[in-house]
Order: C-alpha cells, then structure tokens, then sequence
C-alpha cells in the first residue's frame, strides 16, 4: 500500500517553508524515524521522518520547493506485513491511498 509522506503542521504560521534536501533517494528503505526529507523554515531546518517502515517510491516535491503543511512530501510503499502491529505498540496509521 501507498502511504504519503507529508509535512506536519510545524506552528510557522505563513512563515515560507521550502524543501532543502531529500535524505533519501527513490527505492531507498526505511524504517518508522529514519529522517527522509529535511526542510527549511526561516533559516531553520526540520527534518521529516518516516511514519512507517517502508520503501521511497516517489518524490512529490523537489528541492527548492514551497511546501505547506499537509503537502504530500513523497510516497512511500509499505507491505502489510510492513505496518503490522508490533506488541502493543501500533504505528502512527496516516490516510492510505491504494
């Protein structure tokens, strides 16, 4: 299944956001935490990481873009086994798109 990568609501109210660099490269893998695309508020940066294991399929916004909170960052692919509930911990559950 398909699961976005976006940017959260990071209180800069208009401030301008921009994506800076891209950690990962398309068909990289990552876990739950790993840093994948860092971003740029007032001279600050943010990383944003994965919320699901899973492997980078797209990137959605390029260095240098506008981004604003909400935006789909890039997509990730995750297999159900994936994104399986892991003891009693269960991962953050994003909208997933098939």
């Amino acid at each position: 299944m398909r699961i976005p990568l976006f940017l959260p609501d990071l209180d800069a109210g208009t401030e301008p956001m921009t994506v800076s660099s891209w950690l990962i490269d398309r068909g990289d893998r990552v876990l739950t935490g790993d840093r994948c695309v860092e971003v740029l508020i007032s001279g600050v940066t943010f990383d944003v990481e994965a919320i699901q294991p899973g492997q980078l399929i797209e990137i959605f916004k390029p260095v240098d873009a506008s981004v604003y909170p909400g935006d789909v960052l890039g997509w990730l692919h995750c297999n159900d086994s994936e994104s399986a509930v892991i003891g009693d911990v269960e991962p953050i559950a994003w909208p997933c798109f098939p």
